[in-house]
């Protein structure tokens, strides 16, 4: 859709039909045709969008390339009314910083070599828009481009369909793979590297795509069409390495050993793995052993083995100052041991006990075994021979009388040992490595995973991925390939901010990506009068601690602002007079025979 000026809507008897969208306002179609179906022995018209009404001005719309195609006699003889092709209040802060981030890793430059420099750039702006407007589908990136400075050569707004082709018919897997091998070449495959490895899973009912399979949803409808998602975080670096998809049926502890594989085959040999208890099974033990991976991992619940090795350190190390951890406020120590009947190795059982933990844990269970208390009451002298009292007897002895086939609850009493062998077990957790280290190391590594889980909730939250909306295999895997580079960008943001509010000692309560980001994106240059951009108002002290995070000072992001309102006044001089098709300043309404096109709602 050309947004630079508007025409006056057809005068084509008959053949101009209006469509009102709910909320993207009214489009005009031609009907350029009909075609008569003998067998069904009727007639259906064929129609084209040809443009979008001016709200303004309900007698002329914005054109298409339809429109030209249709109507190039009254498109050549009218006198186009010019509006702009971007918004007067541009949001720059985050391009800027952006902008910034990736410099320090080419990845503008290796998207421009790869794909040129259009589509290389676009793919960014894309990126850019996951992560500032939280929305992944492609109709609302031109209002996104309408309101912010953009990577693509002329600053160019490019429309739906083009996205859509460039998701379909130019990404492919190879590119994929391409990147992934460019991305994990510099990294240092000598040192020791501990992986943060966690799947997810996501919907998607297109029906066409071989990866959707019913398999066990996050959402708890287990059968609902899914596809899994896994990425790989390097946690030293902080910064994600590789991601895998895979069919929505495949379960995440098979999945770990083609991963691993992945790992060694990109040149990583001295590997650590940080896993999730959902990893936890012997033969996933077994295989990375064979492989000389090391690993830790969180045990399941309580486990057997664990409960007993913690009731054998139980009181020796809960109140000692040695044992403190004080990042996480607590205690912890370690014993050797066997993980398992006939392990040949000895692992390393890190107990911890919380003393807030505890306290909640504490008040839980007392908490349910009121509540189960109250249902025995209500059920004394009651018929219970329909019912299920498992949940009851498992803290409960119950005394019935018979009547009959009848059984009626007449007694009940806590089973006390077994609640004190609950309560003796509350507060505590275990992390078991594969490596001799100290309790407080092994907790470091493993809370440093969180970055993994922040950024699969990062990626169903900022990017808009909940769902993914495409129709084709095709544009699954390419929109998989500009998620991961918007979560590369999003990891720089996340680590910066960790390591500006460690080395402050204090958290204020903007200092997140989401409130970061909303921040930056007050920076705004404003157009007035002359036509030349020019920043809004001077940087604010908290804007001010925001860009010292990414090592930068209000001076350096005004002196970035003066150059994008250079480069845009350079832009909008030479699109002076530039008018019809050839000029490709779109919005997201460019539809064709009234089908959507890719990558939508």
């Amino acid at each position: 859709m050309y947004k630079k000026y508007t025409v006056p809507v057809p005068d084509s008897p008959g053949r101009i039909t209006r469509k009102k969208s709910s909320d993207r306002g009214v489009y005009f179609y031609y009907e350029y045709g009909r075609t008569y179906y003998k067998d069904r022995k009727y007639t259906i018209p064929r129609r084209a969008c040809i443009g979008k009404e001016d709200p303004r001005d309900r007698s002329r719309m914005y054109p298409n390339e339809r429109y030209f195609e249709y109507f190039p006699a009254e498109s050549a003889a009218t006198s186009p009314e010019f509006s702009s092709s971007r918004s007067s209040c541009l949001r720059s802060g985050t391009y800027v910083v952006i902008g910034k981030l990736i410099g320090a890793y080419r990845i503008r430059q290796w998207l421009a070599s790869r794909f040129g420099e259009r589509d290389g750039r676009l793919i960014l702006d894309l990126a850019a828009y996951l992560l500032v407007s939280e929305r992944n589908a492609a109709q609302h990136y031109p209002d996104y481009a309408y309101n912010h400075p953009l990577f693509t050569p002329g600053m160019r707004i490019y429309s739906d369909t083009t996205i859509g082709t460039l998701l379909k018919d130019t990404i492919t897997t190879d590119d994929v793979v391409a990147f992934t091998e460019w991305w994990n070449s510099d990294k240092d495959h000598r040192r020791k590297i501990y992986i943060s490895y966690d799947s997810t899973n996501k919907p998607c009912r297109a029906g066409d795509i071989d990866m959707i399979e019913g398999g066990h949803s996050k959402s708890g409808n287990d059968g609902d069409p899914v596809f899994n998602l896994s990425i790989a975080l390097d946690v030293g670096r902080r910064l994600p390495l590789f991601y895998e998809d895979c069919p929505g049926s495949i379960v995440d502890v098979s999945q770990l050993v083609y991963m691993a594989d992945k790992a060694g085959a990109l040149g990583y040999r001295n590997l650590g793995f940080i896993l999730d208890r959902g990893y936890f099974s012997r033969e996933n033990i077994a295989f990375l052993d064979d492989c000389g991976y090391s690993f830790i991992i969180m045990a399941k619940g309580r486990r057997k083995l664990v409960s007993s090795i913690v009731l054998s350190v139980r009181g020796s190390f809960e109140n000692k100052r040695a044992n403190a951890i004080r990042e996480y406020s607590v205690s912890g120590t370690t014993v050797e041991g066997k993980l398992y009947e006939g392990d040949g190795r000895t692992r390393f059982f890190h107990i911890y006990h919380s003393i807030e933990n505890y306290a909640k844990e504490r008040a839980e269970l007392e908490s349910m075994l009121h509540r189960l208390s109250c249902a025995l009451d209500r059920l004394i002298e009651k018929d219970c021979s329909a019912m299920d009292m498992d949940r009851f007897e498992a803290f409960y002895d119950l005394e019935f009388r018979m009547d009959g086939k009848k059984r009626f609850l007449i007694l009940y009493r806590e089973k006390e040992q077994t609640i004190e062998s609950m309560t003796n077990l509350l507060g505590y957790f275990c992390i078991i490595s594969s490596d001799r280290m100290t309790a407080r190391d092994a907790l470091l590594l493993y809370k440093s995973r969180d970055q993994s889980e922040k950024l699969f909730a990062a990626d169903k939250t900022f990017a808009g991925s909940r769902a993914e909306r495409v129709q084709t295999e095709s544009s699954l895997r390419s929109k998989l390939f500009v998620e991961f580079i918007a979560l590369i960008i999003r990891s720089r943001f996340h680590a910066c901010i960790c390591d500006h509010v460690r080395a402050a000692g204090i958290r204020r309560n903007y200092m997140n990506v989401v409130s970061v980001i909303a921040e930056l994106e007050k920076i705004e240059l404003i157009r007035i009068g002359d036509g030349v951009y020019r920043m809004d108002h001077a940087i604010t002290a908290r804007q001010r601690e925001i860009l010292a995070v990414f090592g930068m000072s209000d001076e350096d992001m005004k002196r970035e602002c003066s150059t994008v309102s250079h480069e845009l006044l350079a832009i909008d001089s030479k699109d002076i007079g530039k008018v019809g098709p050839g000029n490709d300043t779109r919005d997201d309404s460019t539809l064709e025979d009234e089908e959507e096109t890719e990558w939508r709602d």
